[in-house]
């Protein structure tokens, strides 16, 4: 801008610059697919570790085939934060049962584009969505699928002004 006592000011722009832009999402998926899943067993082991010296009280190897570990360390403390160098350990083995679950086209097809429609979501939300796009294509053991969206969004960006 330029005025008569203040002389040539630079000013920001003001404006919207929206376009169009594209989100998509790709997914394989198999017919046949193999699903682990916790039983509801479990089982407990315990440790102590003194400086780097540590007792088991578990000799034992683990009697699930498969299983997933949780493990969780508290150290001993005394007053408010003094911390002495004795470290309890807590060991929890889940058993895990594995099944094979079989799908359809349709079925595999319908969930695979809601799973991604889902994900989609969190990127184009608060956006207008203009169009919208799956390309599904069948392999020999299953199904690739991608979603595309397109969207109308505010691209502009305020920087600062440099002379």
């Amino acid at each position: 801008m330029e005025g008569l006592y203040t002389g040539v000011r630079y000013v920001h722009a003001t404006g919207d610059i929206e376009a169009k832009t594209w989100y998509s999402k790709e997914k394989e998926v198999k017919y046949k697919q193999v699903i682990q899943e916790r039983s509801g067993e479990k089982e407990n082991k315990f440790s102590i570790s003194i400086n780097n010296f540590q007792i088991n009280f578990n000799k034992r190897v683990s009697k699930f085939e498969k299983y997933d570990t949780i493990n969780e360390k508290r150290k001993l403390k005394i007053f408010n934060n003094f911390y002495l160098p004795i470290e309890f350990k807590k060991t929890t083995n889940f058993e895990l049962k594995t099944t094979e679950k079989s799908y359809d086209l349709d079925t595999l097809k319908e969930e695979t584009i809601n799973d991604l429609e889902t994900e989609l979501k969190e990127d184009v939300d608060g956006k207008e969505i203009v169009n919208r796009d799956v390309v599904v294509e069948e392999r020999l053991d299953g199904l690739y699928i991608k979603l595309i969206y397109e969207v109308i969004e505010n691209i502009g960006v305020e920087e600062k002004l440099v002379f």
